[in-house]
């Protein structure tokens, strides 16, 4: 299947999309921020419905929305009487309504919604494929480069402010990230595959690893293998490549959390013996 172009191009962007998104949840969920995500998808996703409703290019403004979306996040505040998260949850509440009411006023309508919530990567262009593997190249970098700054700010942001660390501009720079990678995913695999490579992955992956390092690597080699397998069984059964990849990326967690208890119980067993 692979000798066939389109199937090159959907594999390659959905490595390069499973494998920039899995890294950067594994920092979401540490956070404990995880519909940051959701409402950066949806964020971008608002902006690819504002593209198409007024014939804008899509990938620029799904990309200007997220970032702007993930700016405000990381800076504004939220009044004392209400919870920081209460912010995520309108900012997702207001582009979700939104998108639809763009969508539904647009002409193509059930086309444009299935697009933009379930996306096709099967129908992704070199050029979309080169605009993933360019965000992929960036964000990693970044993260390589710095990636102790970005961990002590996640686990402990005061420790940072402490050690000389501007921790609200790190934070600002990770949400950056976030949004522009999330966005760059969101027109080919859809909000709802962008959010689960987001969060699912690093789920599966704190489940069954220690070290932080170790984290990073699983929950990478998850997202990948679930893309990619999602991808080829998809096109075998003629099935929608993303809400199959998502219901793998789901079933991962389950998975890890039994064999996180069979580890644990195993190694109970190991140590009542040895006493």
């Amino acid at each position: 299947m692979f000798e066939l172009e389109f199937m090159r191009l959907a594999a390659v962007a959905g490595a390069a999309a499973a494998l920039t998104l899995s890294l950067l949840g594994v920092y979401v969920v540490l956070k404990r921020v995880v519909f940051v995500g959701l409402a950066l998808a949806n964020l971008a996703t608002l902006g690819a419905a504002t593209a198409l409703a007024l014939h804008w290019p899509v990938e620029l403004t799904a990309m200007a929305a997220a970032l702007a979306g993930a700016a405000a996040l990381a800076l504004l505040a939220t009044p004392r009487r209400v919870p920081p998260e209460s912010l995520v949850g309108w900012v997702y509440a207001a582009s979700a309504a939104l998108t639809v009411l763009l969508i539904a006023g647009s002409a193509g309508a059930d086309n444009d919604a299935m697009r933009l919530l379930y996306g096709n990567v099967l129908a992704v262009t070199r050029g979309e494929v080169a605009l993933l593997l360019g965000v992929a190249v960036v964000v990693l970098a970044l993260h390589v480069v710095f990636a102790k700054r970005f961990v002590l700010v996640v686990f402990d942001p005061d420790a940072a402010r402490a050690a000389g660390i501007a921790a609200t501009a790190w934070t600002l720079l990770l949400y950056l990230t976030i949004g522009g990678a999330t966005a760059a995913a969101v027109h080919e695999t859809g909000a709802l595959l962008a959010f689960a490579l987001i969060t699912l992955p690093a789920m599966s992956a704190l489940l069954v690893t220690r070290g932080i390092r170790a984290t990073f690597v699983t929950a990478a080699a998850i997202a990948v293998t679930c893309t990619t397998a999602g991808l080829i069984v998809s096109f075998m059964f003629d099935m929608p490549a993303g809400p199959f990849t998502v219901v793998l990326l789901a079933a991962t967690v389950p998975a890890a959390a039994l064999a996180d208890r069979l580890r644990r119980t195993f190694s109970a067993g190991r140590q009542m013996r040895d006493s």
